[in-house]
């Protein structure tokens, strides 16, 4: 069997920027072992399959190395540019993804994809995952946000301490969750209002460029503290990322542009 194949780089328009995944457009799914096996030889953070149903509606799954996941921001944007590149959708009405996480309805501003997503609150996390947080930070002041549907955030005192955080990926995987989020409000003279960062070594992902899905959590929280809806994030992996978010009570808007970096075939 072949897929052609593209990797694009989302919430960016740079190649070698923002996070990279791998997008195929096919008939019918194949097996979801082989699915998982060409997700964990492509090696990165998601690949996506999509089939299509209708018009402008196709059913979207994602894989990380290691398993399948219930959502995934930049591969779902990845995923809306290819198609719209090969010409496989109209943009002038919306496109939906059926996934795991419900329908996922997307529209096209311009260069922006614009990804309507469920959002997310925090809840309390165990003492277990407490005492894990006491031994990731020692003497670092932080507060824990909670666990978030699979993920637990915490925000550090500023954008230098979530840049400089040196992650230990055994005790990250101790936490609860599959991910774990770091955040912080961004330096005054920047021109975003959140930063965070995104680890996720039990999902194969020692740390993820970009993460759209943990900002259907961070959204909220974050809208709250600054008393508005409309905020820009960014990312602080080695590749960075942008994001444009957008709360909406229980949907949160994710806005973010894309970069074809290969196309290419999978044989197996």
């Amino acid at each position: 069997m072949k897929l052609a194949i593209a990797i694009i780089d989302a919430f960016t328009d740079r190649v070698f920027h923002g996070n990279p995944a791998a997008t195929t457009l096919i008939a019918e799914f194949p097996e979801d072992a082989q699915m998982q096996q060409i997700a964990a030889e492509i090696n990165l953070s998601e690949t996506a399959f999509v089939k299509p149903l209708d018009q402008n509606h196709f059913q979207l799954r994602w894989f990380t190395p290691l398993q399948e996941v219930p959502l995934c921001g930049h591969a779902t944007l990845a995923m809306a540019h290819y198609l719209r590149e090969i010409s496989a959708i109209a943009t002038d009405i919306p496109l939906i993804f059926s996934t795991l996480s419900g329908d996922l309805q997307i529209t096209f501003e311009d260069e922006l994809i614009v990804m309507d997503f469920p959002a997310a609150t925090y809840h309390n996390c165990s003492e277990r995952s407490r005492q894990v947080l006491n031994n990731i930070f020692g003497e670092i002041p932080y507060g824990c946000l909670g666990l978030s549907e699979d993920y637990l955030a915490v925000v550090l005192e500023s954008e230098s301490v979530v840049q400089n955080f040196l992650p230990n990926y055994d005790l990250i995987a101790q936490l609860e969750g599959f991910g774990f989020i770091i955040t912080a409000i961004a330096d005054v003279d920047q021109p975003y209002d959140f930063v965070s960062r995104f680890f996720a070594p039990k999902a194969g992902i020692p740390e993820d460029p970009v993460t759209g899905s943990a900002h259907c959590s961070l959204t909220p929280y974050w809208a709250k503290r600054f008393g508005k809806p409309n905020l820009k994030a960014k990312q602080l992996s080695a590749r960075t990322g942008e994001l444009d978010v957008e709360d909406r009570d229980q949907r949160v808007l994710l806005k973010g542009k894309a970069v074809t970096f290969m196309y290419g075939q999978v044989s197996y």
